[in-house]
């Protein structure tokens, strides 16, 4: 069997393993003697190391094993959880990350792995011996030491009965009968099994099976060498002299090919769910076990075939709206009513498939504690990273596209936001500093904000830096307040970093953020107080696929305005028309709102509107505008369809869709349209 199609679960799952182990080492580094957690970490290893062998990548074996003699050491507490200890581990972690990286894109040449191997083994040194695979120390413990085998001259074959047990909660039975059997088959020749092989292959058998070897090695090397499979929890060895090979192994015997043999379906994951493992299976023999509980089951699926659904539902959605005009405009009684119960349904469906699709914050934020915890070490800084509503669910698209905004805004609140230690203590607050991740719902979109409790940020300061760079004309210098800063910061080339630096110093960074989460529909807001800190949140739609829009139309032409940004429509009268420093303005409840006429943005000849004309009041950032139209024709659920590359250059616009009258109607991108 060739196991090379499993490489992309293992990596998925190598990933996740990875990114477990590097959270639990935070948390150790918190708290050096907490002996959950080191169990924690010797288990993924140990998981991740089993993985790795299965699939014969040898060097990540290598190294998890080695690692796997240190934390054995931390948790028996023969070797201290010093600071080295827990920097050679990350960088470890950081290596395997790499050799996994290496194998999803199939480069050539190993990862050098030597020197860490050296320094794990010089930790290990001082009399303690390396410690054997878990699973085998956990059989041995409950089942006591192995039964005395019969003397044999070296070299001698003789044939074994091998019983091989798996985990209980196996999901790869198959996989491991193929290991199992490769194993077996490099040590000698294997004759036989129970039940035969073609039912192994299918998977028709509980928790163990036996298979029949005829080797000259001894009972230990065969356990020693399944023991090295994951999820194999005990092997028992026998003589099969003087016994007569079971009937129904007869048409068992041999091992498949490779590339032979492997069932067409197989689970979905390579290594068992992480928890406490039963250390002595009962044999089948036994009275029956309890019935386990029932487990949710989950399968992966690819991110494109989510996308092609979604697709399809968008057009449905679309043919649903426009038989809804055919039926309103032809007045079918017997058509609306089968309309409703279709769009009822449609309704369910999209819901469903929208589901599928959102996926909780924590998926990114579990990459951020190693980078905070990293950069502050670098910064001289002493930094507690907190971190808030991870079970939030957003579309899986949009969680992937923040990833790097995020990790600007984090960057900038360890570096600019926190001050130093000592600068901390002269200005009476405690070394530690604090900076914050959280993530909650508000109303139709998930706000995401980072936050610090640094020095703020120093308005005259970000206007000195803007003048000397250009960025601002000295007139605009006294035209600009408090509000305008996230504008000036987020420009294009603005930075407050003194030198460049792997951090910062180049110029990239706000304006990367701010361009991003706009593209995704959502907006950047910055509220800060200087000595107080900082807080930048992010308001992201929970979706991009398919959202509320209120229709509008303007000389002619049907646009779309999502109502995530809407605040109220009115009706205005051209009296109630003000000018402000040549600035149009209403008033709505005593409050002043600037108006912009969408005409004139989008530079569209015609005549002037009468004398009363719908506005659309939007809100971004700090600021409400009016947007002045010709006619609101009402809300719809709308399908986002993007623009082409060389349509997506031209500022001002979201994306388009198609009306229930087959009309195409451009989405109003109102963040861009208006700054």
């Amino acid at each position: 069997m060739d196991v090379s199609q499993y490489k992309e679960l293992f990596i998925n799952e190598a990933q996740e393993h990875l990114e477990a182990l590097n959270q639990a080492l935070l948390e150790l580094e918190k708290d050096p003697g907490n002996p959950d957690v080191l169990t924690e970490i010797f288990r993924s290893a140990h998981t991740l190391k089993g993985m790795a062998a299965t699939m014969g990548f040898d060097q990540l074996t290598e190294l998890t094993h080695e690692m796997e003699n240190v934390l054995d050491g931390l948790r028996s507490g023969d070797i201290g959880a010093s600071q080295e200890i827990v920097d050679l581990l990350f960088t470890c972690f950081d290596t395997l990350g790499a050799i996994v990286a290496h194998i999803a894109e199939e480069e050539s040449g190993p990862v050098d792995t030597q020197a860490l191997i050296g320094e794990l083994r010089r930790i290990c040194e001082g009399g303690r011996r390396p410690v054997p695979p878990l699973r085998k120390r956990e059989a041995r413990e409950a089942d006591g030491p192995a039964p005395p085998s019969a003397e044999l001259r070296k070299g001698e074959r003789r044939k074994w009965r091998v019983r091989v047990h798996l985990d209980r909660d196996c999901v790869l039975k198959s996989v491991r009968v193929f290991m199992v059997t490769k194993k077996l088959t490099a040590l000698g020749e294997v004759v036989g099994s129970a039940p035969p092989m073609e039912e192994l292959e299918e998977e028709k058998f509980e928790h163990s099976f036996e298979v029949f070897v005829e080797t000259a090695s001894e009972p230990e090397e065969i356990e020693k060498s399944l023991l090295t499979i994951a999820e194999v929890v005990k092997v028992e060895v026998r003589a099969l002299e003087g016994e007569e090979m079971p009937a129904e192994a007869a048409s068992g015997t041999g091992g498949p090919e490779k590339g032979e043999g492997m069932p067409e379906t197989v689970s979905i994951s390579l290594a068992a769910a992480q928890g406490p493992r039963p250390s002595s299976p009962e044999r089948e023999e036994a009275a029956p076990a309890p019935a386990s509980p029932v487990r949710t089951q989950s399968i992966r699926v690819n991110i494109s075939r989510l996308d092609n659904l979604m697709n399809l539902i968008g057009e449905l959605v679309i043919n649903r709206t426009r038989l809804q005009e055919i039926a309103s405009a032809h007045d079918i009684p017997e058509l609306k009513e089968v309309l409703a119960q279709t769009a009822r349904l449609t309704a369910e469906l999209q819901d469903e498939v929208m589901k599928t699709r959102m996926v909780p914050v924590e998926h990114i934020f579990n990459r951020f504690p190693r980078m905070v915890r990293d950069l502050a070490k670098s910064r001289g800084k002493e930094v507690d990273f907190i971190m808030e509503g991870k079970e939030i669910e957003l579309d899986r698209t949009i969680l992937e596209e923040i990833s790097e905004p995020l990790m600007h805004l984090l960057r900038n609140a360890v570096d600019h936001g926190i001050d130093s230690p000592e600068e901390r203590e002269a200005a009476g607050k405690p070394r530690r500093g604090t900076v914050k991740l959280v993530a909650k719902r508000d109303r139709n979109y998930v706000s995401i904000e980072v936050s610090d409790d640094g020095k703020g940020v120093d308005f005259q300061k970000i206007l000195e830096i803007a003048l000397e760079k250009g960025l601002i004309s000295p007139d605009e210098r006294f035209s600009v307040g408090p509000d305008d800063v996230l504008r000036i910061m987020a420009l294009p080339g603005f930075s407050t970093a003194k030198e460049v630096t792997g951090v910062s110093g180049r110029g990239v960074g706000l304006d990367v953020v701010k361009n991003k989460v706009e593209s995704l529909g959502g907006m950047l807001l910055m509220d800060s107080r200087p000595g107080e800190g900082t807080t930048f949140s992010l308001k992201l739609p929970l979706t991009l696929a398919i959202i509320q829009a209120l229709l509008v139309r303007c000389r002619g032409q049907t646009y779309a305005i999502p109502l995530s940004v809407i605040s109220e429509t009115a009706i205005i009268s051209t009296h109630e028309v003000r000018y402000v420093s040549s600035q149009e303005v209403i008033f709505l409840r005593d409050e002043a709102i600037p108006m912009v006429r969408l005409d004139r943005l989008l530079e569209i000849p015609g005549e002037e509107a009468g004398d009363e004309f719908p506005v659309v009041v939007v809100e971004m950032a700090a600021r409400r505008v009016a947007v002045a139209v010709d006619e609101l024709i009402g809300q719809q659920e709308i399908v986002i369809s993007s623009l082409d590359k060389m349509l997506k250059r031209i500022k001002g616009f979201g994306g388009a869709t198609i009306l229930g009258t087959g009309e195409v109607a451009l989405i109003l991108d109102i963040p861009s349209l208006l700054s």
